[in-house]
């Protein structure tokens, strides 16, 4: 194992500092640890990671699925070095001097280090403002945040302070995790001036410049890095293709859930990835060799989110907790826990409130915390609010329950109408069909049906998104050059479409459930009705 260690640590730079420790992980074996990295692991900020679980709930689904983001996290760093190295030994190797002035104001080794540094730190931080559950909660926040002043059960000072939240959040754009991030980074930051790391406080604010594509690059300057270096870590990190973030989640996600798509020769991977130019701008590129692995990629992308991030199942759960945090905003003083004391809601929502709390170990709404005020909602809460904390606890039986229990049954079902009616059965086609659904054709089909008992709820996503994907795969490939992934966009880029119905009363829901075989067969009646009349526009 000394062997192991020793090479680990002497293939590739490690950024800026020393040496510290060696973790060893699951799914990427050794993992080389700076002791700048070593002081950030022991911040508050880093180690409530330990207690949001990676999936949510999803072990409710996927038992073995209990990962953290602070694995993810440390998974994204190791891997963000690999490649942030390979870039590097590329850009320093003979005749590539304009690549070198690209990246670099001065070519010399700190800046290389510091290269490495921003990226490891990037991959180390891009999850740090998750909040309990993950993704899972994360529509249930955007609720409360954006929707405060249509809630009669939320006093006007509260919604006021929570509109300014909602100006702030407008004001940086990007996801809920994302928002939350920039500050929990901004105020760690902070506590690293008062570090003995020299130059750790500005590479932290330099890998959140790169992460967040601000037009600001003192900091990347100030470590003689340019503006596009900061472009390629964030290319590094996020760029819809062969990022350190996707790499890491695919294979992590798909070991510990027990699916096996997550096999990804991530060496092979790494060695075909090269900087080139265009004009002056430096990006990211892959070789043609690489194309098997990068099937593979695409192809474990679209098994996974098909069989474990939109199972019929862990979407009903996202469901559960959005319905349980927007009935906790209602229900705050009576359900919080002691150590939130005097908050009010918009104030635990409050990003710079919650990074201050954090860095003090006042609070850190983690899972462990969420857990506590389900349990304690489920005996203090009001009728609705035990309804859905209890959903979340033992009574799987009051879950959302879905219309359609295999993501691409609607999808099948535009394609036989088009088959019925003569017309090409095409991913373009079925697209088209999906996309037009008619939901309030539908609500209004249930309500009928219901006597406005049933309530119903959708969820509508693409597995790959084949605009964002066209965005950015020039650069990286040539894309026609495979039409394996070719038809894994086409195929992914239809919308996975899902209804659940459910009511807010618990005795109501447990007879939905016994009719639900006869509720399914209706939708699916109705929804091929309105294929067959939007089919007839198809040529």
């Amino acid at each position: 194992m000394y062997n192991v260690v020793e090479k680990t640590r002497n293939e590739e730079s490690q950024g800026l500092y020393q040496y510290k420790a060696m973790i060893l992980d699951s799914v990427h074996g050794f993992i080389p640890i700076n002791a700048g990295e070593y002081w950030i692991l022991q911040t508050p900020f880093m180690r409530r990671l330990h207690n949001i679980k990676q999936l949510g709930a999803n072990y409710l689904v996927f038992p073995s699925a209990k990962h953290t983001r602070l694995e993810h996290s440390l998974g994204s760093m190791h891997i963000a070095s690999r490649i942030a190295n390979k870039i590097l030994s590329y850009a320093l190797s003979e005749n590539n001097s304009k690549l070198c002035a690209a990246l670099f104001t001065t070519c010399n080794e700190k800046a290389y280090n510091s290269f490495i540094q921003v990226a490891r730190l990037a991959g180390l931080l891009h999850d740090l403002g998750h909040l309990a559950f993950s993704h899972m909660i994360e529509s249930g926040i955007k609720n409360i945040i954006m929707y405060s002043n249509e809630d009669k059960n939320i006093n006007k000072v509260v919604s006021e302070k929570l509109r300014d939240i909602l100006s702030l959040l407008v004001e940086r754009g990007g996801k809920i995790h994302e928002f939350y991030t920039y500050y929990f980074i901004k105020r760690l930051s902070k506590m690293a001036e008062e570090s003995d790391f020299d130059m750790l406080d500005l590479s932290i604010i330099a890998a959140s410049s790169s992460l967040f594509g601000e037009n600001n690059c003192k900091a990347l300057q100030e470590l003689k890095l340019t503006c596009d270096a900061g472009q390629i870590v964030k290319s590094i990190i996020s760029n819809e293709i062969v990022d350190a973030d996707r790499l890491d989640y695919l294979q992590r996600d798909a070991l510990t859930s027990g699916i096996v798509y997550g096999n990804i020769d991530i060496d092979r991977l790494i060695y075909g990835i090269k900087p080139a130019l265009d004009g002056d701008k430096p990006y990211i590129t892959l070789d043609m060799k690489s194309m098997p692995t990068l099937e593979d990629i695409f192809d474990a992308r679209y098994k996974m989110y098909k069989s474990v991030y939109f199972h019929h199942k862990s979407i009903a759960i996202n469901k559960s907790v959005e319905r349980f945090v927007n009935g906790l905003a209602d229900e705050w003083d009576n359900v919080k826990l002691d150590l939130y004391k005097d908050l009010d809601i918009a104030d635990f929502l409050n990003p710079i409130k919650l990074s201050n709390a954090i860095a003090n170990d006042d609070y850190y709404f983690d899972d462990n915390e969420m857990d506590v005020m389900i349990k304690t909602s489920s005996i203090k809460g009001s009728n609705l609010l035990k309804r859905w904390a209890l959903s979340l606890l033992n009574r799987r039986e009051l879950l959302p329950l879905s219309v359609f229990k295999r993501p691409e049954q609607v999808m099948i079902l535009a394609s036989q109408v088009l088959e019925k009616l003569h017309k090409k059965s095409t991913s373009d086609n079925i697209r088209r069909l999906v996309k037009e659904i008619d939901r309030e054709r539908i609500n209004d089909f249930i309500r009928r049906k219901s006597n406005d008992t049933i309530k119903v709820d959708y969820y509508d996503e693409e597995i790959i998104s084949e605009e964002k994907i066209m965005k950015v795969i020039p650069n990286i490939f040539n894309w026609k050059e495979s039409m394996y992934i070719r038809s894994l966009v086409q195929i992914g880029s239809i919308p996975v479409f899902l209804i659940y119905v459910y009511s807010d009363d618990e005795n109501q829901h447990i007879k939905l459930r016994e009719n639900i075989n006869d509720i399914r067969n209706s939708i699916s009646n109705e929804i091929i009705s309105i294929f067959e009349e939007k089919a007839k526009d198809i040529e």
